[in-house]
């Protein structure tokens, strides 16, 4: 669904900083703040909100570039790069759902049920941290928890998370594309006898990773290769900020149905707005049938504290209210 267009509306920005409340170690770098751009289109008493967070490590360009694109951007045409385009297709789809008097997810899927199953990154360093978060974490009846791996310490890692959750907790690793086809087949067989119930992007494009214990699901890649992604992943891994929008996510997650391939809709660590449009797009998915558990549960990661879309025992209730339902 593409939003209506509105010809006398006006866009304002307000950038923002969030803190994490410890910083998130990638195979990108150590992150410690997330720059973005909270923005809203009014359009005489309505107002829809939207979220620009770009991350130029993967192709959105940075955030002076991304502002720049939505100073000049009109409502009647969405920008090219795909945060600012997702933040201002955001707002108009707000406004869209607020005057249909529906939640955002059943202006993308009349079907979207309001209750969307989480999982739980993990952040924590040292391995003691480690196994307290992850206790904590399926104490607070989350049923998967996300390992970021692509390090020399992974299986220590993963095991004492493994210790500390069960076997009855999910465990899903992300490498964000660190390793090649043979370090990927090499670590993911090590690591297998761990239970691990998927691993996101292992490599750059997923390519000769055939005979893999773990089954491998495609994340940045989407945004360069759907096709390649569609022929070589066991799932697909949704991020609207880096896809362009709630509309090209929603379309890539039908395709994937079609192939019988499974959807994890996550954010990018955005701003509680952007957080609230992923949810949104989360529960549109279920609408297709059950899912994994939505990497949505992000904004218990950062020092600002829970937001309207914090999970309870592990599942996000989506507000039953028109459009995005902030306040």
């Amino acid at each position: 669904m593409m939003p209506e267009r509105m010809q006398r509306a006006s866009v304002e920005l307000r950038p923002y900083r969030l803190r994490l409340l410890r910083p998130l170690r990638t195979a990108h770098g150590l992150r410690e703040f997330r720059d973005g751009i909270e923005v809203l289109v009014r359009d005489g008493a309505w107002v829809g909100r939207g979220d620009a967070a770009p991350l130029p490590e993967l192709g959105t360009g940075t955030l002076e570039e991304c502002m720049a694109e939505l100073r000049a951007a009109r409502p009647d045409t969405l920008p090219r790069g795909p945060a600012a385009r997702c933040a201002l297709e955001q707002a108009l789809l707000d406004i869209q759902a607020q005057r249909a008097g529906v939640p955002l997810a059943r202006l993308l899927d009349p079907r979207a049920p309001l209750r969307v199953p989480a999982s739980a990154l993990l952040a924590a360093g040292s391995m003691p941290e480690l196994a307290r978060e992850a206790q904590r974490a399926a104490a607070e009846g989350f049923s998967t928890v996300k390992l970021k791996v692509g390090f020399d310490d992974d299986y220590a890692r993963a095991a004492v998370v493994r210790d500390a959750v069960g076997a009855e907790v999910k465990l899903r690793l992300d490498a964000n594309g660190a390793w090649t086809a043979e370090e990927a087949l090499c670590r993911l067989r090590e690591l297998a006898p761990l239970g691990i119930e998927l691993c996101e992007q292992p490599t750059p494009d997923l390519a000769g990773l055939d005979g893999c214990p773990v089954p491998v699901a495609a994340d940045e890649m989407l945004a360069s290769d759907p096709e390649g992604a569609l022929l070589r992943a066991r799932a697909l891994v949704l991020k609207p900020m880096l896809l362009g929008g709630l509309s090209a996510a929603m379309e890539l997650a039908r395709r994937a149905h079609g192939r019988g391939l499974p959807v994890i809709v996550t954010t990018s660590l955005e701003g509680p707005v952007g957080r609230a449009g992923a949810a949104h797009l989360a529960a549109a998915v279920l609408a297709l049938g059950p899912q994994p558990a939505a990497g949505i549960a992000t904004g218990r990661l950062f020092a600002e504290g829970p937001d309207a879309f914090a999970p309870r025992r592990g599942v996000v209730h989506v507000p039953d209210l028109p459009g995005l339902g902030l306040r």
